[in-house]
């Protein structure tokens, strides 16, 4: 009856694209982060290299977070007001948001400081305490959807787990595309890099970042055999919510058929297909997957297909609740 109640209510689509790209930038930032640990932190020594770079990526991403959230408010004089303790509360999982937004970026930089310095021992202790924000501020933006049992397409517990691992994937179809950018500008920007002195910071912040160094074709592939696993397992997980729906009550078949297949088809089919049928038969089953080329196209798709995941999860549950 509740459900009824507030799914007859006329609303508002209160939370519109910018909220949906923010759900993209923070999982872009949280799997860039997860590939940096794996040499500091996983002790697997050929992500090393990309460590430094993957962080400082992650964060830069991350910047862009509060500029979408604050413009997206009908108030954004308002936007400090879940940072101070008279509107805090432990139970609400926006609250959670507010901490972990705030404790993720902090343990990035001290992480990234201290794979600097090159002090093994502090990175690691850094990078588990960041891969742990990372993956608890993820989590939380996928929780702070799911509970509202009037939006039946997000009401799953399905949800965090899906954004995780569209997190993931998408952090490190990001950070390939990167390489392979800076694989194309190597030869100048080692010009660049070595105007400096060997001895002064900018060359060994260039160095540290891998700018001037080619990024191995072994390593861009592997990523991309890491990142068609998280894609085969976001495939079935998705498919099994296909199967949910379509043999689920009413509503859940309107939120099939009316939404996910009707107004915001191409969203959801960018994110089936692009993101994750495509990619995940190519990197699996042909001999293209040891194509660094071929690789980098799959991890683009991934990127793009994962923002339409985000579209049709941030909308399309308001869509139900709105306007059918």
């Amino acid at each position: 009856m509740e459900r009824e109640v507030i799914a007859n209510a006329f609303h508002h689509v209160t939370w519109g694209v910018p909220i949906s790209i923010y759900f993209w930038l923070m999982g872009v930032s949280a799997g860039a982060h997860v590939i940096s640990g794996f040499g500091w932190v996983f002790g697997l020594k050929k992500y090393k290299q990309v460590g430094l770079i993957a962080t400082l990526w992650a964060i830069g991403v991350l910047l862009i977070v509060p500029v979408l959230l604050i413009f997206d408010l009908g108030r954004p004089e308002r936007f400090f007001h879940l940072l101070t303790p008279g509107y805090w509360h432990g139970s609400a999982p926006m609250s959670w948001g507010t901490i972990l937004i705030m404790l993720y970026p902090t343990m990035m930089i001290v992480y990234g400081y201290f794979i600097f310095k090159n002090n093994a021992k502090w990175a690691f202790i850094f990078g588990i305490c960041g891969i742990i924000s990372a993956g608890s501020t993820h989590w939380y933006t996928g929780v702070v959807i799911q509970l509202n049992p009037a939006r039946d397409i997000n009401h799953t517990a399905l949800a965090s787990v899906l954004f995780l691992l569209g997190a993931f994937i998408s952090g490190t179809g990001f950070l390939i595309v990167t390489f392979w950018f800076m694989n194309i500008f190597v030869n100048p920007m080692r010009r660049f890099r070595d105007r400096f002195r060997q001895e002064g910071f900018a060359y060994r912040f260039l160095k540290a970042n891998s700018i001037g160094d080619k990024v191995e074709d072994s390593l861009v592939v592997e990523m991309g055999q890491i990142m068609a696993i998280g894609v085969g397992i976001e495939l079935l997980m998705t498919f099994n919510e296909f199967l949910q729906m379509n043999y689920g009550t009413a509503e859940e078949q309107a939120s099939l058929f009316d939404v996910l297949l009707g107004v915001a088809r191409v969203p959801y089919m960018a994110h089936v297909f692009i993101a994750l049928v495509i990619p995940f038969f190519i990197l699996i089953f042909t001999p293209l997957k040891r194509s660094p080329g071929v690789v980098t196209i799959c991890s683009a798709m991934v990127c793009t297909g994962i923002l339409g995941m985000r579209v049709w999860w941030v909308l399309g549950g308001q869509f139900l609740q709105t306007f059918f």
